[in-house]
């Protein structure tokens, strides 16, 4: 890698029918907070078929990545949040967390725990060495 630019995805948990408005004021927010910007996003096996991810990607012109199901389950064991609820939904104690580190794989890294902005959660992970 060395000095490019880090990958960064967004692992984005929500609920049913969250709009697409709404998605990307919250990848702002948490682009915004963390001083990075995000490069695609992604979510989990569950939330495919949800139309405000895809319509949110669309309109910043990102990829939207569903993760395969055994790579959501491997990267739920490195999640940084645990959340009952999440697990109880979704089979991880962080959805979007380990949406996040399953759309960059083994190596991949979270930036900080996930943030929970209004109905939904975003969590940033890296592949990039650039500490």
């Amino acid at each position: 890698m060395g000095m490019g630019q880090a990958v960064i995805v967004a692992g984005i948990g929500c609920r049913k029918g969250t709009s697409a408005e709404t998605i990307i004021a919250a990848l702002e927010a948490a682009s915004k907070e963390h001083g990075v910007a995000i490069d695609f996003i992604a979510t989990a096996p569950i939330k495919a078929d949800e139309p405000g991810l895809l319509e949110a990607a669309t309109r910043l012109n990102m990829a939207f990545v569903v993760v395969a199901q055994p790579d959501f389950e491997l990267a739920s064991g490195r999640t940084i949040t645990h959340s009952a609820v999440s697990l109880k939904h979704s089979g991880s104690l962080s959805l979007s967390e380990a949406a996040a580190l399953a759309a960059l794989g083994p190596q991949s890294r979270l930036i900080a725990p996930r943030m929970v902005i209004g109905d939904m959660t975003v969590a940033l992970a890296t592949l990039g060495d650039d500490e």
